[in-house]
């Protein structure tokens, strides 16, 4: 994968691309890469380090770990990979907790993150707690609608401190900044030292007509892709409040069916 646009220039709105080869778009190397990824995602670190010597165990478990084996075509979690393997890529961001899922609310609705990662920011010297949301959609209006619907709760109150008591037993002692984790997570550390310190990675992986269209990443490609960003990065400023820190990564894909398949064929075969 690749960083085709930066459209801010620091990193914080881009959108990313795994080329062309022979005239198509490289669906399979993308599906190929996000299952490398799997058991960095699925998996706790010492989970990993116990299976080194067997990787088609580690595959298996982290296939078993993170998809409904009744129902191959619920796999929204495709779109969760592809998020942390950008985050972990391009940013360089370590989860501290793996496959992070809880019920919150009364009514036991479940509210959920799809990816929690830390990184220490090289300027402010802070922790930072990128809580992100993934969505693999047919189009990008669609997949910035339902991502915001998604995110609205990591700005409110109720939800921040539930989460804040959830997800403190849930760090791994192993996990890097483990000891500042625990502190932020403690009971008698404030709200605010989290609030202060979350980075809201948003990933909107959808189908789109350029990419469908095209044979290469040309300039009129890059130019209708960065147009897109913009388009998701205006409909996410507007909405999202300033208090807020989101980074957005934009990933426009030919077909998401055929992306899906390969990837879930790959899957139902270690099930």
């Amino acid at each position: 994968m690749d960083c085709i646009v930066d459209l801010t220039g620091d990193h914080s709105s881009i959108a990313m691309c795994p080329d062309y080869a022979v005239g198509d778009w490289r669906y399979k190397k993308l599906s190929d890469h996000l299952f490398d990824w799997l058991p960095d995602a699925a998996l706790k670190s010492q989970e990993r380090r116990a299976l080194l010597g067997d990787p088609m165990q580690m595959i298996g478990q982290a296939c078993r770990r993170v998809f409904d084996v009744s129902d191959p075509s619920k796999r929204g979690e495709i779109g969760e990979i592809l998020l942390h393997a950008l985050c972990r890529q391009e940013y360089d961001t370590s989860p501290f907790v793996a496959r992070l899922f809880y019920k919150m609310r009364s009514n036991d609705s479940v509210t959920s993150v799809d990816m929690a990662h830390v990184l220490q920011n090289e300027e402010t010297g802070l922790l930072e707690l990128w809580l992100g949301e993934a969505k693999l959609y047919g189009s990008a209006r669609e997949a910035r609608q339902s991502a915001l619907k998604s995110i609205k709760p990591l700005w409110d109150t109720e939800f921040l401190e539930e989460m804040k008591a959830l997800i403190g037993p849930k760090v791994e002692t192993n996990a890097p900044y483990a000891n500042e984790l625990t502190w932020l997570f403690a009971d008698q550390t404030s709200l605010d030292k989290i609030i202060e310190r979350i980075v809201v990675p948003i990933c909107i992986a959808a189908d789109f007509d350029a990419t469908k269209g095209a044979a290469s990443r040309d300039n009129d490609y890059v130019a209708a892709v960065t147009k897109e960003l913009q388009k998701c990065k205006k409909y996410f400023d507007k909405r999202v409040p300033d208090k807020v820190r989101f980074v957005l990564i934009f990933v426009p894909l030919d077909c998401k069916a055929k992306l899906e398949k390969r990837f879930n064929d790959r899957v139902q075969s270690l099930l």
